[in-house]
């Protein structure tokens, strides 16, 4: 009795079988939503990309402009005047320095920290490792090069300097 029931649903479901047609309109339908999803999430990435490179423009109109008014110095001593202009042309540097790390905060990217901080083989490179007497051992004595995660994913390790002890 199970079997004939079996066999019933089968013969009904054979019967009310979809026409071909009506399968490759389904198959197109699917095939020009797929397209349209990639198109836009292409949209959705320019327009994301170009919000952020607004927020660089004035950062790089900053750095154009600090160029362009970076103090000359000859091979002679610098006088009062001229030190007083490059410690506010470096002043001016280390502004945009900060504003340019903010907007990529602001982004997600962050910077790892080192000095100071236990050294980690997912965050850190380890490009030497030093005698220390100021630093237990394995923390990081200095930083080489700053590393960066975004999000979760570390894009670029820091190198560091390691304390042995």
């Amino acid at each position: 009795m199970a079997n004939d029931k079996k066999t019933q649903k089968q013969k009904q479901i054979q019967t009310e079988s979809v026409p071909k047609d009506q399968y490759l309109r389904l198959a197109a339908d699917y095939a020009n939503l797929e397209r349209r999803v990639q198109e836009e999430r292409g949209q959705l990435f320019q327009v994301a990309t170009a919000s952020f490179l607004e927020k660089l423009f004035p950062i790089f109109d900053n750095f154009y402009r600090s160029s362009s008014h970076a103090p000359s110095i000859s091979g002679e001593m610098p006088t009062v005047e001229q030190w007083q202009k490059i410690v506010t042309y470096l002043n001016g540097v280390t502004m945009i320095e900060k504003q340019l790390e903010s907007a990529l905060a602001e982004a997600g990217l962050k910077k790892i920290q080192t000095k100071g901080e236990q050294f980690d083989l997912n965050l850190h490179e380890a490009i030497s490792y030093e005698d220390s007497s100021e630093f237990p051992a394995d923390t990081i004595i200095d930083e080489i090069e700053a590393g960066w995660i975004l999000g979760e994913k570390v894009l670029k390790p820091a190198k560091v300097r390691v304390s042995k002890g």
